[in-house]
């Protein structure tokens, strides 16, 4: 790792070619931060020849090691600072002569006589790259829109060159304008070499964005492993497009949990906050990035399995849609592990859909009838990441009855008659779902729309004088017995 001061303008000096990666966030600077800089770079214009404004740390990495067009430099840190110099730059050419003008072009923005890839000095991540080349290559500003930023600082700046004024109150000059931009922003600028680990230094920085998530923190450090290869359809850009847009996109903000999900069916109980972690060490274990490339795609599949489990209406399959509907309503969330092996299992013809749809019920079952018998919950979530660690490669129905009965209270039917009969059930998630299923059973000529019946009591909570005869001596007794069992409980609306 070097570091050293320089200006900021070192960074569009030469031929070179600095990249934002893929795995950084889109350009999020607004008005205020625009105005910090403005107001900083006037300051330095009315000070003359004398001083310098300090921007803080640029850190960069080497892109490629071997000679192939421009040297390209991931921008690890400092994408924000860097995106609004150009930006500034853009504006400035516009607003000079012809000449200044070309000399901004040529010497700060493009490598002249290079391939198209190779011809922006700076290239923003995928969300942003359209807006810039078009407002840094073919000078076509979109119009002023708050919600396309980079348009918007054009116009900022736009508008303190043409219509604003100095500290003195005196009309800006453009021409000094670039000449203190040029002489007096600085930087610290800190080059990581090849056997600098860039990624430990992007986690270890201060950032002022918004925190990352455990779902940013995987994705960033997956493509930082084909850093080697970033040019437009390189690797990283494939990868990213091909596996990790599409899983972002299907899985929204439910993607970290699914991440938690897809780590723990190898057998790990991964916590909320160690889903990275998890996911780095298997990641770093790797060296070739055919074997990264394969993970990635991997998590899109198990992915698509995940979707369906959220979402039943999407599985093809009537009879497994209803199951995973019944499965997604009981909220057993904790069985997903499992899940996403009978799921690839069946993917890869090792369990046809029939089994499946055994499985799934048989995991309904044995979550109903724990709830009915009130056994606790809490154990629930390390046994399915055990079964998942143990599945099988056949036979997998019988596995599953069998894991499930030994030493897992896996209630017989006399406990669940039983239970069934006397437990109070009242406001229990579960009541709900069985009476609802009840209802269904009965199939009526015409369609209950069981989303809005309530849970009501036949023998009301609370008791009239009407009612005490009709119990009558030991009316007391027999309310607070059956009061919240099945047998009072019925669905009305």
């Amino acid at each position: 790792m070097e570091a050293a001061p320089a200006k900021v303008i070192q960074y569009f000096n030469g031929e070179k070619q600095n990249l934002i990666p893929l795995f950084q966030r889109p350009y999020t600077w607004g008005e205020d931060n625009w105005k910090t800089l403005w107001n900083d770079l006037m300051v330095q214009y009315d000070m003359g020849d004398t001083g310098t404004h300090f921007m803080g740390a640029i850190v960069s990495v080497p892109a490629r090691s071997v000679p192939v067009g421009v040297s390209k430099y991931l921008i690890i840190d400092g994408q924000q600072r860097l995106t609004t110099v150009s930006l500034l730059l853009c504006v400035l050419r516009d607003c000079l002569d012809a000449n200044s003008a070309s000399r901004i072009q040529e010497v700060y923005l493009t490598n002249r006589f290079r391939e198209p890839e190779d011809t922006l000095k700076f290239v923003p991540t995928q969300v942003d790259r359209d807006v810039y080349r078009a407002i840094a290559l073919d000078r076509q500003v979109p119009e002023n829109n708050k919600d396309v930023r980079m348009a918007a600082a054009y116009h900022f700046f736009r508008d303190k060159l043409l219509k604003g004024t100095d500290l003195n109150d005196d009309p800006i000059d453009i021409s000094k304008v670039l000449t203190t931009l040029e002489q007096r922003l600085q930087v610290v600028m800190i080059n990581l070499g090849e056997d600098d680990d860039p990624y430990l230094i992007f986690e270890s920085l201060n950032f002022k964005g918004e925190p990352l998530t455990q779902a940013d923190l995987v994705r960033n450090y997956l493509l930082m492993r084909f850093r080697h290869s970033i040019s437009t359809g390189g690797e990283q850009e494939r990868v990213h497009s091909k596996y990790w847009i599409p899983l972002e996109k299907r899985l929204k903000s439910d993607l970290p949990e699914f991440l938690r999900h897809y780590t723990m069916k190898d057998g790990d109980n991964i916590k909320q906050g160690g889903i990275y972690a998890a996911i780095k060490t298997k990641l770093k274990n790797m060296d070739a990035t055919e074997a990264v490339e394969a993970e990635a795609q991997s998590m899109l599949r198990f992915g698509e399995f995940y979707a369906r489990f959220l979402f039943p209406d999407q599985e093809e399959t009537t009879s497994i849609s209803e199951c995973l509907e019944n499965i997604n309503e009981l909220q057993v969330t904790t069985s997903y592990p499992l899940l996403l092996r009978l799921f690839d299992a069946c993917q890869t013809g090792h369990l046809i859909d029939v089994e499946l749809e055994k499985c799934l019920k048989l995991i309904e079952s044995f979550v109903v009838r724990r709830a009915v018998c009130k056994i606790p919950t809490n154990s629930l979530n390390k046994l399915f990441i055990q079964l998942a660690k143990n599945f099988p490669e056949a036979d997998h129905t019988k596995w599953l009855q069998r894991s499930l009965s030994s030493s897992r209270r896996f209630p017989k039917d006399a406990e669940f008659d039983i239970a069934f009969i006397k437990q109070p059930q009242y406001g229990s998630r579960i009541t709900r779902f069985i009476l609802c299923r009840l209802e269904q059973s009965f199939k009526h000529k015409e369609t209950v729309d069981l989303s809005k019946v309530t849970i009501e009591h036949v023998m009301p909570q609370t008791m009239n004088q009407e009612w005490k005869d009709e119990l009558g001596a030991e009316a007391e007794k027999i309310h607070n017995t059956w009061l919240d069992t099945f047998g009072n409980l019925t669905l009305t609306g």
